[in-house]
Parts: structure tokens; C-alpha cells; sequence
């Protein structure tokens, strides 16, 4: 008798332990991804996860996917920041427009021009240009001047493309016809109706001779 209470008792607890691993493992797979979509039901947006549940009830005029463990939303005309509480986190009344995060940035427009905020919701980079886009190996492109946008990843000046770094500094100074991402080290260049590769500081690492060419991937 008492060696069958302990088989049943030593079957409870290892069942228990087993179940409270599984458990842990799932939050924290959960905590390591975005996990979560935005739908609409009716006028408004919220969050569901795999299983079809609302974790963020629908409350928004609008709603982007997660990023960064940050997700866009829209209140009234105006655009901020929520976490995968539901709880907003930089207040939809300072932007007039607002993107995803990318490396700890994302890029906001007040006014007229853009700018770059932390997760703070502090201004890092003042609204400045007509156009941004998003951080991408430590650069990012950004438009000064009112060319149609486009592109992704550097700074237009009299026609001409360049790089700027996290802190707003132009670290390549424009001289390219177009400009992409930086993506394993190397960005995309053009060069009159050429394209090549250039490294960090701006040096070509393969010459202008391709009449097209995308981002290299490991």
C-alpha cells in the first residue's frame, strides 16, 4: 500500500513538474516572438494570437503588426505606440505619422518632416527630412530635397545619396544617384544607370557595372 502511494504520488508531482516546464517553455517562446495579429472587427482594430483569441481587444482606427515588441497604432488622426499588453507606451498625440521599429529607431513625422524616436518615445534624430526610412546595419537614407520617394537607406543632397548613422551624422557623404539597405555589410549603389556595392565607409567594394542588382543574403 505504501509503495503504491508513493508511485502515485512520485507520478503526480513528475506530471506537474512536466506540465509546469511546458508551460514555461511556451511563455518564454511566446516573449522571444511577435506572435500577434492585427484585425478589424467592424470600425476598429485589435490583437489576436494563434489561436484565434483577442488578446488586445478592438479599440483602434488602425493597427500594424509588432515590431521590436512595439506595434503602431492609430487614435483618432493621430499615430503611437502600444505594448502586447495593450497598453499605449508613447502617446498617439506628438505624431502625426508613425513606422515600425528597426534597430531601436523608428521613423515619425511631425509636421511636415521626419524624424527618428527611441522607445521612450524621445526624439533622437529631429524631423529634418522629407523623407526617411528605416535603420539597417547602424545607416539609414534618408531625402532632403523632395525627390519622389522610393528607395530604402541613405541621404539625398542636390540630387545625390548618402548615409547617415544613428546619432544623425552623415557618415557617407552623398555622391550616389541611388542608395538601398546596407544587408551583410554591403549596400546597393547607383552610379549613373549602374549598379555596384559599396562597404561601411563608403568605399566600392564591387564597381558600377550591373544593370541590376539586389541585396546580398547569407
Amino acid at each position: 500500500m505504501n509503495k503504491m502511494l508513493y508511485i502515485l504520488i512520485f507520478s503526480t508531482l513528475l506530471f506537474s513538474s512536466s506540465t509546469l516546464d511546458i508551460h514555461s517553455q511556451r511563455v518564454s517562446d511566446s516573449e522571444k516572438s511577435e506572435e500577434l495579429a492585427a484585425v478589424k472587427v467592424g470600425d476598429r482594430w485589435g490583437y489576436i494570437d494563434k489561436a484565434g483569441e483577442f488578446v488586445i481587444n478592438p479599440q483602434f482606427d488602425n493597427a500594424w503588426g509588432f515590431s521590436e515588441g512595439l506595434a503602431v497604432v492609430k487614435v483618432g488622426d493621430r499615430w503611437g505606440y502600444i505594448n502586447k499588453a495593450g497598453d499605449i507606451v508613447i502617446n498617439p498625440q506628438q505624431l502625426d505619422y508613425a513606422w515600425d521599429f528597426s534597430e531601436g529607431l523608428a521613423r515619425v513625422k511631425a509636421g511636415e518632416k521626419w524624424g527618428y524616436i527611441n522607445k521612450a518615445g524621445d526624439i533622437v534624430i529631429n524631423p529634418q527630412f522629407d523623407n526617411a526610412w528605416d535603420f539597417s546595419e547602424g545607416l539609414a537614407r534618408v531625402e532632403i530635397g523632395g525627390r519622389p520617394s522610393g528607395y530604402t537607406a541613405g541621404l539625398l543632397v542636390g540630387g545625390k545619396w548618402g548615409y547617415i548613422n544613428k546619432t544623425g551624422d552623415i557618415v557617407i557623404n552623398p555622391q550616389f544617384d541611388n542608395a538601398w539597405d546596407f544587408s551583410e555589410g554591403l549596400a546597393r549603389v547607383g552610379v549613373g544607370y549602374k549598379s555596384g556595392y559599396i562597404n561601411k565607409v563608403g568605399e566600392f567594394v564591387i564597381n558600377p557595372q550591373f544593370d541590376g542588382a539586389g541585396k546580398f543574403f547569407k
